[in-house]
């Protein structure tokens, strides 16, 4: 036996109702009618049992009516057998004993004579014989009997018995070939009387036959009961798991082959589970790769209707335009009918996006790439290149004009000028491929950096005495209190020297230029500052950029170079570099360096002290 237990079940609002939901499937089969297994089985029950009832009863009735007409002869058959048993044992023939022998039981009796086939003694009543009993055991001389049913004369359908003894008669009528008859009619009271048996062994066969059919009908019942319970209890254990419980199981306790299908649904159960377990993990897997992907994914249908967007895309969609939304429209339909296809730039407002569209079974999908910031660096790159090549194609060709002109220049005081120029060219190549050499090795993460404490102000006033060649009033201001950064001094001192020297570039003659070393929530900060030409607030977001040089700026002679690696150098020192500027006023160049926390706490517990 086994029962379903009941586990977190519920159905949908608005589902069907338990009667419709089994009426449903009838109208669907066009109103086919429904009958329960119990029916089926009581029926069952009760026609093999009214079958195996009629088929008894054909079979032993016939057994029952010649049992009961054997019944009713086996009297005269003993009757037989004991006068052959007397004769044997006395050899008495005297005319006494046979007729003392027939009153007992109720027998006609007679010496028959087989010749003449005539009574030659006997009871008056002895009328009727087989005559061919008679001759049979006076020629075999042995005792002979036959029942016959009469058919014709006033006894016709009466059942005659006879039996013949042959016998020496001499000694009683004095002839031979005479015999010993003993003959009993057995009269229609007696058929009568097999027929009442009959009757009634039918009717209580009959009587037994309803009982057996009621005993039938209830164990049927009872059985078709236990056992449509059981299966609707697996039918409704498996309605549950196609709802999605898959913590549904059956209880076994009788190991029939019932018992053996609830052992196989607890096993399929706890296989869908596993596997719905594994699946329901895998797409939670795809939703996290897909809802972290910084590429916008979107998934349509065959009309093109979206079915799946990531939150990229939804984000891009929301703030795309309609052009952009009908040109992915069109690639999504385009891969369709003409397999992966690619849209490498979309506009999409001030952005450039790359589709990838591929084609599924019962729609597509495509994948949109944010490509602004790529196609911005090659444009970088390019013109970058372009750049380069032509800032060390200015020095090469004039360092190859002066060769050409010093060939033929005999004047010593000229070849010396020239010879000046070409240094002056050679430096500024050298200086050129030197910045380019250092910018490509940053950007390739092949440069060294080697950290030690270094003591700012100590840095300033090395920076001062550096460019003190140039004879220009600088100056140098320390606020209290700021301690030592742990940071790559050779790197640091390259990267101020190249704001210290654009500071004396672009500022006039005998205007001083002042180093400040702050410090700013928990950063130290140095400053240079100028008085030169400033900077147009338009240019300041561009001024880092490789080969950029503020327009208008008369003194915008260098190479475009030297704060772009400024930059990176700060960049890479885990800095911050800060421009403030105004045209005719001067520019302010500020570096923010991060103080570490052994620097920030010997800081304060000294001035605690």
């Amino acid at each position: 036996m086994f029962s379903a237990r009941k586990r977190t079940f519920g159905e949908k609002s608005g589902s069907w109702p338990k009667a419709g939901r089994r009426l449903y499937p009838r109208l669907k089969k066009g109103l086919k009618p429904r009958v329960g297994m119990r029916i089926w089985l009581t029926a069952l029950f009760v026609l093999v049992t009214a079958f195996a009832s009629v088929v008894a009863y054909e079979i032993v009735r016939p057994i029952l009516e010649d049992t009961l007409n054997r019944a009713s002869q086996a009297r005269f058959e003993d009757v037989a057998e004991q006068f052959e048993a007397q004769n044997q044992a006395n050899n008495d023939w005297s005319v006494q004993r046979i007729r003392a022998f027939a009153a007992i039981r109720g027998l006609q009796w007679g010496i028959v004579s087989a010749n003449s086939g005539e009574k030659l003694l006997g009871d008056r009543d002895l009328r009727e014989w087989h005559a061919g009993v008679v001759k049979n055991a006076v020629k075999t001389q042995n005792p002979k009997m036959k029942i016959e049913e009469m058919q014709s004369g006033a006894r016709a359908g009466q059942i005659l018995a006879t039996y013949a003894v042959p016998m020496n008669a001499t000694e009683v009528t004095g002839e031979k070939g005479t015999a010993v008859v003993f003959s009993e009619f057995f009269t229609e009271s007696d058929i009568e009387n097999v027929e009442k048996s009959l009757d009634k062994i039918e009717r209580i066969a009959l009587l037994a036959g309803a009982l057996a059919l009621g005993l039938a009908g209830i164990a049927g019942y009872f059985a078709a009961t236990l056992i449509s319970r059981r299966i609707s209890r697996l039918g409704v254990a498996a309605e549950r798991l196609a709802a999605g419980n898959f913590d549904e199981r059956i209880e076994t306790r009788v190991e029939d082959e019932v018992g053996s299908l609830g052992a196989t649904f607890n096993a399929m159960a706890a296989s869908l589970k596993g596997a719905f377990e594994q699946i329901r993990h895998e797409k939670e897997r795809g939703s996290a790769i897909l809802d972290g992907m910084t590429d916008a994914v979107v998934g349509v249908d065959k009309d093109l209707n979206a079915v799946f967007l990531n939150p990229r895309a939804r984000e891009l969609l929301e703030s795309s335009d309609l052009d952009f939304q009908i040109r992915l429209q069109e690639v999504l339909a385009k891969t369709r009918y003409s397999g992966p296809t690619t849209e490498p730039e979309a506009r999409a407002g001030d952005r450039i996006i790359e589709i990838r569209a591929a084609p599924l079974e019962d729609g597509a999908l495509a994948i949109l790439r944010d490509v602004t910031e790529e196609r911005r660096v090659q444009r970088a790159k390019a013109e970058f290149i372009a750049n380069a090549s032509h800032e060390l194609k200015t020095p090469l060709t004039a360092l190859s004009g002066y060769l050409e002109m010093l060939e033929d220049e005999e004047d010593e005081r000229v070849r010396s000028e020239f010879l000046k120029d070409m240094r002056s060219q050679t430096e500024r190549l050298q200086a050129l491929a030197r910045t380019l050499l250092d910018l490509s090795r940053l950007d390739a993460n092949a440069t060294t950096f080697r950290t030690e404490e270094v003591d700012l102000e100590d840095l300033l006033h090395a920076l001062r005495r550096d460019f003190g060649y140039t004879g220009r009033p600088m100056s140098v201001h320390v606020d209290e209190n700021v301690p030592p950064v742990v940071t790559d001094p050779t790197q640091l001192h390259r990267m101020l020297a190249i704001l210290l020297d654009n500071a004396l570039k672009y500022s006039n003659e005998g205007d001083p230029v002042a180093l400040k070393l702050s410090r700013e929530d928990g950063h130290a900060v140095i400053s240079i500052t100028d008085r030169g030409c400033g900077i147009p607030e338009a240019e300041i977001p561009h001024i880092f950029e490789r080969f950029y040089r503020a327009r208008g700026s008369s003194r915008a002679d260098g190479t475009g170079l030297g704060l772009a690696l400024a930059r990176e150098i700060t960049d890479h020192l885990g800095g911050e570099i800060r421009v403030q500027s105004h045209p005719g006023t001067g520019s302010t160049f500020s570096v923010a360096l991060p103080l570490t926390s052994d620097t920030r706490d010997g800081q304060r517990s000294a001035s605690l002290s």
